[in-house]
């Protein structure tokens, strides 16, 4: 019997033809047993995006975000028992959530949110909703909060106002004693830790946009093999193998994004969805 814990959660964005719109989804390691976790359009008829799965500690939960119950179609962040199905809503109002991810103990989320200069910031809150504080600063915005396994990191990515690069770094847990870990002049994005904290995969756009894994301690540096042609992109590390969304199987990098899983070293990519769809991992 298939658990939780073979699952791969993603989000699929896609038309049904009465528009387009974001939803949650499953499949096992290999590809197989598909489950749709959300649903649109919903009992209004209204459509909603549904996005960016994280599993809690057990895998019982999904923390995601989503438009649901916000007029202007601003994202915030929800639970969703497994077991049940049911939804319970986290925050409210227009904070435009992009991104959020569990404390290891799961006692807390780090997300990324706007904050009162319509700058996007990391944040972090309690599980009901209390203790809403921010650990980033603008001018700069941040994004794509990831919360380190061992609990003593947070990476995100930066985005210096008026470059066209962006950058991975780590900060403690508080805000504090940020540093940044790329150095190439490009946009880097969708960072994720390895199972022991010790290292952080993250997409790369210099030259054929691809992946990278940089060790947090030692600043060692492991490129992946770019596609031929399209974009790599959103690994998410899972013991020894990698789930990441590419199109580089795609004719003329159509905007067709599937996922794929491999090896933490790169090899053994095995292609696990085949949909003209755009699909990125959220976790598994």
């Amino acid at each position: 019997m298939m658990t939780n814990k073979d699952h791969i959660v993603f989000t699929r964005y896609q038309n049904d033809g009465g528009g387009m719109f974001n939803d949650i989804y499953s499949i096992d390691r290999d590809g197989q047993n598909e489950t749709r976790l959300t649903t649109n359009p919903g009992p209004n008829g209204e459509y909603e995006d549904n996005a960016a799965p994280r599993y809690n500690r057990g895998k019982t939960m999904l923390a995601f975000v989503s438009t649901k119950n916000n007029p202007n179609r601003k994202f915030n962040i929800f639970f969703l028992d497994l077991a049940t199905r049911k939804t319970a809503q986290v925050t409210s109002g227009d904070l435009d959530v992009t991104g959020v991810d569990w404390a290891p103990d799961d006692s807390r989320l780090v997300f990324s949110c706007r904050d009162d200069k319509g700058l996007s910031q990391v944040h972090v809150v309690n599980m009901d909703g209390t203790g809403f504080t921010k650990l980033t600063e603008g001018p700069a915005e941040h994004t794509n909060p990831m919360w380190s396994p061992r609990g003593d990191l947070i990476t995100f990515v930066e985005f210096p106002k008026e470059s066209t690069s962006s950058h991975v770094r780590v900060m403690d847990p508080e805000g504090r004693n940020q540093r940044k870990l790329t150095t190439d002049e490009t946009e880097h994005s969708n960072p994720s830790w390895s199972p022991d904290g010790s290292w952080i995969i993250f997409r790369c756009d210099q030259g054929i946009p691809h992946l990278r894994r940089i060790n947090v301690d030692t600043g060692e540096l492991v490129l992946f093999e770019p596609p031929a042609r399209g974009a790599d992109s959103s690994p998410i590390w899972s013991g020894t193998e990698i789930v990441f969304s590419s199109n580089g199987d795609q004719e003329d990098a159509d905007p067709v994004f599937n996922l794929y899983r491999m090896s933490y070293t790169g090899g053994n990519i095995q292609r696990l969805t085949n949909n003209q769809t755009f699909e990125y991992c959220g976790d598994w």
